[in-house]
């Protein structure tokens, strides 16, 4: 408190009717006369007030410097955006990224690659802090980084005219896969069906690594891009209800002589299924081949599941919250591994609906039954306080990331489960990841109540999943 002046001694109805007080030792005479009660005066002790001009006049400096720094001018969206996307996305939750980090470290400053993590970022962005205001940025700087992009292609294609022929580079290829990324991740805030551009970028990155003679595979950097080429193009035409090119058939047996996990037998049956899918929609196939092919493919998927190594399994955990269903949860090594079970289980269900419908007393109710059980079991890890470490509500920025990459399989349990409880559980969790920061689960519930039978490869575009796929 800032104070000047001497306060008065003078007694409180004195002060009160603003007269001056005579400070009679025996009693105030002015309240004898107006005959009210007089409690005494004020001791000077008490009212000793101190100057803190200088004291209040340092706060007040504080606080205006504090303040400037606050009004100073912050990281711009680009900068914020691409930390995000390289910090989260890249380091903490891809798998199919690990050329980048090596491949940007050697690239110029203001070449193509930088251009397109640029745009990515922005991207990404968007759909994981729900900033659609950010998409015209985003899309300026993807107009950027594909002029840029030409502009290498263009270069390297003169270069190989002038002398002898090589391919384009490895940074020029990692540049176009994520141009595709970009589009995946856009489609949430950009969805307006998918359209013939939408997979000239893939396209493109496929024509670079079918140019690649065979031996080149054995660099490994070059053998990341080309695997994440395949599952990048796999994924559009399952999207866009394309088969898979020949080219890609090839590329992807060429492969595999240099990868061997699950995902990658994953995504030989994903491609046979698409393949299938899209035969059916040609109206090519009987209804008896239907099912034959329908039976054969679970029992294909079911029996690569079963030989996922048991390190990539989960432990189970009895627990009677409310957010658990049928009193247990499972708990992966990583979500990773929860993503490759519950990819399987997508497919699974899939063609046990197929089996299902074409031959109703077929044996496929206890599976779905077992499948649905399976995936509601591994939504809990990702958004239980306690479950892990790391969980947090509202949810961290990596488990909001983690809640996307099991959406598409929630949504096909609830579509397909006979089971109302189990139904009724899904929607209850999606309420509870859109209120602490999945918006994406909010459309996937939307989409359960009044678009039930969309296509769940719709769904997985639509919400934007097909560009987080880790």
């Amino acid at each position: 408190m800032v104070y000047y002046g001497r306060p008065s001694r003078n007694c409180l109805p004195c002060r009160r009717r603003k007269i001056r007080c005579d400070l009679d030792p025996q009693g105030c005479s002015q309240c004898r006369r107006a005959k009210l009660t007089c409690y005494g005066y004020r001791d000077m002790k008490d009212l000793a007030f101190h100057d803190e001009t200088h004291l209040t006049t340092q706060k007040a400096l504080a606080r205006h410097a504090a303040a400037q720094r606050t009004a100073a001018p912050q990281l711009s969206w680009d900068v914020l955006s691409r930390n995000a996307f390289l910090c989260l996305y890249i380091e903490r939750y891809s798998y199919g990224f690990d050329a980048l980090a090596p491949l940007l470290a050697t690239s110029s400053p203001a070449g193509h690659l930088q251009a397109s993590v640029g745009a990515v970022g922005l991207a990404f962005m968007a759909l994981q802090a729900n900033r659609p205001d950010l998409m015209p940025l985003a899309n300026r700087q993807y107009l950027t980084a594909i002029q840029t992009v030409r502009e290498a292609i263009h270069s390297s294609l003169k270069s190989s005219s002038n002398g002898p022929s090589h391919c384009v580079s490895n940074e020029t290829l990692q540049s176009v896969l994520l141009l595709d990324l970009y589009e995946k991740l856009a489609i949430y805030h950009q969805w307006l069906g998918l359209h013939g551009s939408w997979l000239s970028h893939i396209q493109g990155a496929l024509a670079m690594v079918h140019a690649r003679p065979s031996a080149d595979f054995v660099d490994p950097t070059t053998c990341q891009l080309a695997s994440r080429t395949v599952l990048a193009l796999t994924i559009s035409c399952g999207v866009t209800g394309k088969p898979i090119p020949d080219k890609l058939h090839a590329i992807r047996r060429d492969l595999n002589n240099h990868i061997r996990h699950a995902k990658w037998t994953f995504l030989g049956l994903l491609m046979s299924v698409i393949d299938f899918r899209a035969h059916m929609r040609s109206g090519v196939l009987r209804p008896d081949d239907i099912l034959s092919q329908a039976c054969d493919l679970q029992d294909q998927l079911a029996s690569a599941e079963r030989k996922i190594p048991r390190s990539w399994g989960p432990r189970q955990v009895d627990s009677h919250d409310s957010l658990i269903f049928d009193g247990y949860y499972d708990v992966y090594p990583s979500h990773y591994a929860t993503q490759v079970f519950n990819a399987f289980r997508i497919l699974r269900l899939e063609m046990c609906d197929i089996i299902h419908n074409l031959d109703p007393c077929s044996m496929v109710a206890n599976t779905i039954a077992e499948i649905t059980q399976d995936i509601c079991a591994a939504v809990p890890q990702f958004i239980l306080v306690g479950a892990r470490s790391g969980n947090t509500v509202p949810f961290s920025p990596l488990q909001i990331l983690e809640c996307r990459g099991i959406l598409t399989a929630l949504y096909q349990a609830a579509q397909i489960t006979p089971n109302m409880n189990l139904r009724e559980w899904i929607l209850q969790s999606l309420a509870h990841m859109a209120d602490n920061g999945v918006k994406s689960a909010q459309d996937v519930a939307h989409y359960l109540a009044v678009e039930p039978k969309l296509d769940y490869w719709t769904v997985f575009a639509m919400i934007g999943s097909c560009g987080i796929t880790a």
